[in-house]
């Protein structure tokens, strides 16, 4: 008998434990905080409470850069699938294209197609999501 995938991973993303921490603070709601970032209350609700019924993949690709942006003051990077400072994402946009170290070479390639990128013209990021589909 197969076993089924989760629908949230073990290891929840970054951006879950960011509104986990927020809805905690005093004075702080799952409503105030679902107005702030553009989400469905009981959307909201069902994610923190882990009963989403659906993949996190799209929700996470139309949220985490908002949670992420409003709370910690950092860009989602689809590369690393973390959050990281404006300017941690401007270093590993301008970095040289490495030759010897595989990992740095695959962030430098993600860094060329990426929409965020701090080097990207505001024409070609919109070419590169709409390639992307994302």
């Amino acid at each position: 008998m197969p076993t089924e995938r989760p629908l949230i991973p073990a290891d929840e993303p970054e951006w879950i434990a960011i509104l986990k921490q927020e809805v905690a603070k005093p004075g702080r709601t799952i409503t105030s905080i679902a107005a702030e970032i553009d989400m469905s209350r009981p959307a909201l609700s069902m994610l923190l409470s882990g009963s989403y019924p659906a993949r996190l993949d799209k929700i996470s690709r139309r949220y985490s850069g908002t949670v992420l942006g409003l709370y910690r003051g950092q860009v989602a990077c689809p590369h690393l699938r973390r959050g990281i400072t404006q300017a941690e994402c401007q270093r590993h946009a301008g970095a040289p294209m490495s030759t010897s170290n595989p990992d740095k070479l695959r962030q430098w390639r993600a860094c060329q197609r990426c929409p965020l990128s701090p080097f990207n013209t505001a024409e070609e990021a919109a070419g590169l999501q709409a390639s992307t589909g994302a």
